[in-house]
């Protein structure tokens, strides 16, 4: 035996004999261990729902659906399949309490929004396989030894199968079938491949087979095994194609755009992407000088010339502090954008309510009063939108009588502008006149 080989020798102090019983005490989900799976996902759901990572940790570490899973892949291994049926049995139980707890909390629940818990468990990736693989193989490695050692809880942290199901039962009671498709997913993916890691382990330390089977029955149920890892694989495969795809977006966004930006003496607070229908909108937040609609037009063109061509960005200058901003969550950025557009629509509907209370009469009467040699007389308001803001403009239009000839109709119509500019709530009015 090499020193290699030495050093990584898992058989000498494997418990063949209690192996086994230790599993199977474990696989029924009835009595305490029934009480156990309520519990543990009642304490994730409420941590999901509360977003908070410690109690999501406590129900990570009472949940007794990890010895179902191992029963399944020793099971296979040892060749029981009376004790695999067993296994499958208690992992459907453990799974629809786990999953109908879940769904009853979130549908009697006043939060109920979703979380950045929720939506960590969403899009499982090959990462997630092999979390769940290695896992499953220091579970059954320390389960294995006749020394008890400190893996168990570490070994259930890390696989962490009660918050996906319990982020499974959020998307059946929201009905976000999204959220309840990726996190069910993510539960699938931690049992199969710990399970498989178990079988992997149960062989390569020899534990004793209880019943032979024919070399070609075993050939056959290890390719359907393999068929239905590398199909379950494959939806991890794409997510974890599109995280690598956002996160070099995301780099290059930084190191082209953000960064160029900060360059020019701003103050970058927080800069985020927003799915759009048509495209994704990069808000950025920044104290500094006002951006012009040229300098926005630049970084639309450069973002253009990256390849981000479904992208645009827009600058929002804030009053307050980097540390307040960083504080801020998603969610609250939301409310104060919402804010803002309610506000800009309440002064919109008051300068429409100001026009409304215009007396176009009353002004050609006064008007009229000045130069009788006014024929009509209109006043409207129309809004001017451009790259920076949408300005209000008044507009009078004026006909003259045939006897207008003999005034000077430049400097009325002037004297004009500057009564209805103090007659009227306007900085600017434009005259358009006709004879």
């Amino acid at each position: 035996m090499t020193w290699l080989q030495k050093v990584f020798n898992i058989r000498s102090g494997t418990d063949y004999e209690n192996t086994a019983a230790s599993i199977i005490s474990q696989i029924s989900i009835k009595g305490v261990n029934a009480w156990l799976m309520v519990c543990s996902a009642l304490l994730a759901s409420i941590g999901l729902d509360t977003n908070s990572t410690a109690v999501i940790i406590g129900a990570m570490l009472i949940s007794p659906l990890m010895a179902p899973i191992l029963g399944v892949g020793y099971a296979v291994g040892v060749q029981d399949s009376e004790m695999f049926i067993r296994s499958v049995r208690n992992l459907a139980y453990g799974t629809f309490f786990s999953l109908g707890t879940s769904f009853l909390y979130f549908s009697v629940t006043p939060l109920g929004e979703i979380t950045t818990e929720i939506l960590a468990r969403t899009k499982p990736t090959l990462l997630d396989i092999g979390v769940a693989f290695f896992g499953g193989i220091a579970g059954i490695v320390s389960g294995s030894r006749k020394q008890v050692t400190n893996a168990i809880p570490g070994v259930a942290i890390a696989t962490a199968l009660m918050p996906p199901i319990c982020a499974a039962g959020f998307g059946l009671a929201s009905k976000k079938w999204d959220v309840f498709g990726g996190a069910f997913y993510l539960f699938c993916i931690n049992a199969i491949f710990i399970a498989f890691s178990t079988y992997l382990i149960v062989k390569l330390l020899k534990f004793p087979i209880k019943r032979y089977v024919e070399a070609k029955t075993q050939r056959r149920v290890a390719r359907a095994a393999a068929t239905v890892m590398f199909l379950v694989s494959i939806p991890s495969m794409w997510f974890l194609y599109n995280v690598y795809i956002a996160s070099s977006t995301k780099n290059k966004i930084q190191n082209n755009i953000i960064n160029d930006f900060k360059r020019r003496g701003n103050e970058i607070l927080k800069w985020e992407i927003e799915n759009l229908d048509s495209m994704q909108l990069i808000k950025t937040f920044y104290s500094g000088v006002e951006t012009s609609g040229e300098e926005t037009n630049y970084y639309n063109t450069k973002l253009k010339d990256l390849g981000l061509k479904h992208y645009r960005i827009e600058f929002f200058r804030m009053n307050i502090s980097k540390n307040e901003m960083d504080k801020m969550s998603t969610e609250m950025m939301t409310n104060i954008m919402k804010n803002i557009e309610y506000e800009n629509a309440k002064m919109k509907d008051s300068l429409s309510k100001i026009g409304e209370t215009v007396n176009a009469q009353g002004l050609y009467s006064e008007i009229k009063s000045f130069y009788p040699n006014i024929n009509q007389a209109g006043i409207t308001r129309f809004y001017l939108a451009g790259t920076k803001k949408t300005d209000t403009v008044w507009a009078a239009y004026v006909t003259w009588d045939s006897l207008a000839d003999k005034i000077n109709k430049p400097q009325a119509i002037s004297s004009i502008q500057h009564y209805l500019q103090k007659r009227l709530p306007a900085d600017t009015v434009w005259i358009f006149s006709h004879e």
